[in-house]
């Protein structure tokens, strides 16, 4: 069989971005030094899983290939462990290597040792490269730049962020009558920017506004995609390129980045053995707060609560939310997932399901029932539910006495709301009739309304475990909680709940001090 003369080329995406002319160079030079067939990669020179590289070591371990043609040694590799087992791949099949700007050929012995010497030179010139890209990053950061690849939603501009208000999208609901007229590709940019439509900075907003209303990625993502009629497409992962799309762990990604929120990060990836980006633990992100306050996509509260969301979704799993039939409401009971615990081994329990003809109900039981734990007895979700509506009852009528307070049914009043009450009361004392002061009465009175309102206020984030207990003093505000307030509220004030011999043994809540503190008071 007859054996090949083949050249490969190779281009960085960067260089590619500077040159486009690169590749093609390379190419023409490889054919006319007599290369037959030409394999070609856009990669960077560490990586080894190149896909045509891949193939060329194929072609020369299966003796396909007589000579390999390259224009220079960085081509083929910019590691030397790589070239050397690459050498020892091309001499074990017979295989000559000619490098064409050094003029090399690996069958003489000269060739071989040049060869080694320029991988080492190329190794040296990748570490160089490396050493000031470092430098660079570690002076964009005392200088507090914007990074050049911002989130979706954001711009940079003169190294600070900015909302991105570029025209984006029309929607049908704001489409003139004309909208015909505006295919031309006469249309001047002024004109453009007249249309009706939504901006960059607006639809990310929306898709932040999206997930607190559905309170999970994927139901975000279906209604993100349902609304905007978005097809499965290909974007790049640094979202640079405008694309409206979303994967799950993109969203996640995206929505937990401090940049939305205000502040400017660095150092949230880090290179692995593999070359490959890994996104690094929160804890280790550089966050320098507050750089960009007005030009943030976040408001007050919102980012710490995105993050409760997505640890609590993470802890429940894919079982918190229901079938595709409902999938924009939490699954009844699905705040207890995590949180009930054997009172006997103390370990996690699990639920599982009894459906039959007659009865059909979940239950938790000890994982390590039968194998070491004689907790045998399983507790139904219901129970679980009935008992820490009784233990949250128990608990708020013992913290107003603490602070002497009334234990009737009446709701507890939160500082802000007696100030908000203190003000309409003064404005009412006055007579006759003022505009403005009536518009003040009312907007008096809706703030009045979302306070008392207190489990459905917009600012539940910003209120401690106490007052969320303190306030639960009648049945009714826990009876009338919907799936998806039981997450966002039991989750906040319930630390543990430990069930023994069919009964729920103890609820164990959250520090009342506090909502992230690590000590608990225990009502049995």
């Amino acid at each position: 069989m007859e054996r090949l003369d083949i050249g490969y080329a190779r281009v960085s995406s960067r260089e590619q971005a500077e040159d486009t002319n690169a590749l093609e160079q390379q190419i023409a030079r490889l054919k006319d030094a007599g290369a037959k067939h030409i394999l070609t990669d856009i990669e960077k020179g560490k990586k080894d899983d190149r896909t045509q590289y891949q193939e060329l070591i194929r072609l020369v371990e299966a003796g396909k290939i007589r000579t390999v043609f390259i224009t220079r040694i960085d081509r083929i590799t910019r590691s030397l462990p790589t070239l050397r087992k690459i050498v020892d791949v091309l001499q074990k099949y017979d295989v000559n290597l000619v490098i064409l700007d050094q003029k090399m050929d690996l069958s003489t012995p000269q060739g071989k040792l040049m060869l080694n010497m320029l991988g080492v030179l190329a190794e040296w010139e990748v570490d160089l490269l490396s050493e000031r890209i470092k430098r660079g990053k570690e002076h964009q950061r005392k200088q507090v730049w914007a990074n050049g690849s911002c989130p979706f939603g954001l711009v940079v501009i003169d190294r600070q962020y900015f909302l991105d208000l570029t025209p984006f999208l029309c929607l049908l609901t704001d489409r003139p009558e004309n909208y015909r007229d505006f295919y031309s590709n006469s249309m001047d940019e002024e004109a453009i920017q007249h249309l009706p439509h939504r901006t960059i900075a607006e639809i990310a907003r929306d898709c932040i506004e999206i997930f607190l209303e559905v309170r999970g990625i994927t139901p975000a993502i279906k209604k993100i995609f349902e609304k905007y009629g978005v097809c499965k497409t290909k974007a790049k992962s640094n979202g640079t390129d405008k694309v409206l799309h979303w994967t799950k762990r993109g969203l996640s990604v995206w929505l937990q980045n401090p940049i939305l929120d205000g502040h400017t990060c660095y150092g949230r990836d880090e290179r692995t053995a593999d070359g490959k980006r890994r996104l690094k633990p929160r804890e280790e992100w550089q966050i320098i707060y507050n750089t960009h306050p007005e030009q943030r996509l976040l408001r007050d509260g919102e980012a710490e609560e995105i993050q409760r969301i997505i640890a609590a979704n993470t802890q429940m799993c894919a079982g918190a939310f229901g079938t595709k039939h409902r999938q924009e409401e939490y699954r009844p009971y699905a705040y207890q997932i995590g949180l009930v615990y054997c009172g006997e081994c103390g370990s996690r329990c699990i639920h599982k399901g009894v459906y039959t003809a007659s009865k059909q109900y979940r239950y938790y039981a000890c994982r390590h029932s039968g194998i070491g734990c004689n907790n045998s007895k399983n507790v139904k979700q219901p129970d679980i539910e009935e008992a820490l509506i009784t233990a949250l009852l128990e608990k708020s009528h013992h913290l107003s006495q603490e602070n002497n307070k009334t234990t009737d049914v009446v709701p507890f009043k939160t500082e802000r709301l007696q100030k908000l009450e203190a003000q309409l009361t003064f404005l009412e004392q006055f007579p006759g009739f003022s505009p403005g002061a009536e518009e003040l009465k009312a907007e008096l009175q809706r703030q009045i309304e979302e306070e008392t309102n207190f489990f459905q206020s917009k600012h539940l984030e910003d209120k401690t475990v106490e007052e969320i207990i303190q306030v639960g003093n009648n049945l009714g505000i826990w009876r009338s909680l919907s799936n998806n307030e039981k997450v966002q509220i039991y989750r906040r004030i319930v630390h543990r709940i430990f069930i023994r011999d069919g009964r729920i043994e103890s609820i164990i809540f959250q520090n009342t001090s506090s909502v992230t503190a690590k000590n608990h008071d225990e009502c049995a």
